[in-house]
């Protein structure tokens, strides 16, 4: 029995499901007139048999009583009744509940073909619901349809991934292949030429170290691995960071004071990025980095002397493979994958990024990480 109801439709469910409990409905009232016209017909028995007396016997004096009495007429035409209403009224709802039970099962149905053709690989249907459709297919209908653009959002991003990335390998691995021909060529090359050649080559390699390294980086940021937090000086971590690189144009602005919860090999991995992405907008200009409180955030901003960026511009550098200048960047290495992940560090952390003007006329980029504590002032030197 339990294998043919799960085998059964939604229609078929819902016209049986209806169909039984209009028949117990029945069956209650039923029951309750009919107890109730019995309780009735004792009591006019009784009340009659006290008025009248005893009833004379059978074949003394007296009219021959009918052998059906009323009551008895009136009981049995009751049970006629609602067993012809019921009947009726059964049908009538096993009707009903099938044509209610395909009538919402109708849309479902439709919802159902639509997956199919998103299985098979198109993400362009979009499931439809009429203003008559039920509230709960609406909603039902219009997540769906969220999630598909979602869907569709995310294998474009990663088409477009995959393709910037083939293009940016596809150009060293041209130009370093290019430079073999031209050596292949030679019968005898000169020490000069090999020379030349083996320089432009492991430069084009660096390019694919780096650019190979960088989407590693963001392979591993997009399987939502957390940050491995510590707790470092604020001042310290951003001195270390200026005074390991060694730039001659890069300085240290100010600095606040305090402890911050931080993954410190992912965060330096951002101020690195910031700062190389400045050195090589600002050319020979100056390069900033200062980090300010802001409540229980720690405000870190890169600033430089470079063109800077345009407003319409500002969202988009964060966007992977995004560049401002392909020829220019390129010819300095760069990716084009720096802000991305420098983006996607600060989201892990809870932060965000952003850019603004810069004082020194250029762009200022900035990020705002959670869980500072500003350093206490020492009251004790007062006391």
């Amino acid at each position: 029995m339990s294998g043919r109801w799960r085998r059964m439709g939604l229609r078929g469910r819902l016209a049986l499901s209806i169909g039984a409990i209009v028949v117990l409905a029945f069956a209650v009232v039923f029951v309750a007139v009919r107890a109730q016209m019995a309780n009735e017909a004792s009591v006019i028995q009784r009340e009659e048999g006290h008025e009248h007396g005893p009833a004379p016997a059978p074949g003394e004096g007296g009219e021959e009583g009918p052998s059906i009495s009323p009551i008895s007429d009136a009981q049995s035409d009751v049970e006629k009744t609602f067993l012809l209403v019921g009947g009726a009224t059964l049908v009538a709802a096993l009707l009903a509940g099938y044509l209610l039970a395909a009538r919402t099962a109708s849309p479902l149905r439709q919802f159902a073909q639509t997956a199919s053709e998103i299985d098979a690989g198109d993400l362009t249907p979009r499931l439809q619901s009429g203003p008559g459709d039920a509230a709960e297919l609406r909603i039902l209908a219009e997540a769906f349809n969220n999630m598909l653009d979602r869907l569709d959002r995310a294998f474009a991003r990663q088409r477009q991934f995959v393709s910037d990335a083939s293009h940016e390998l596809r150009s060293p691995l041209t130009a370093i292949r290019g430079q073999l021909e031209v050596l292949a060529r030679q019968e005898q090359p000169s020490v000069q030429e090999m020379r030349r050649v083996e320089t432009a080559a492991l430069r084009e390699m660096g390019r694919v170290e780096r650019l190979v390294e960088d989407m590693l980086s963001l392979a591993r940021l997009d399987e939502g691995v957390g940050p491995a937090l510590q707790e470092v000086s604020a001042a310290g971590f951003l001195r270390e960071l200026t005074e390991a690189r060694g730039g001659e144009n890069e300085q240290l602005g100010d600095l606040a004071e305090g402890t911050i919860e931080l993954d410190p090999d992912l965060v330096a991995q951002v101020v690195r990025n910031l700062l190389d992405n400045a050195d090589r907008y600002a050319g020979e200009g100056q390069v900033v980095l200062s980090g300010r409180a802001a409540g229980s955030s720690l405000v870190v901003s890169v600033d430089d002397a470079g063109p800077g960026i345009p407003p319409a511009d500002r969202e988009r550098v964060f966007d992977r493979f995004h560049r401002r200048d392909s020829a220019r960047d390129r010819a300095s290495g760069g990716s084009g994958l720096g802000l991305g992940i420098a983006r996607a560090i600060v989201s892990a952390h809870g932060g965000r990024i952003w850019v603004d003007d810069s004082p020194l006329g250029g762009a200022r980029v900035s990020f705002s990480l959670p869980r500072y504590r500003p350093k206490m002032r020492d009251l004790s030197a007062n006391a």
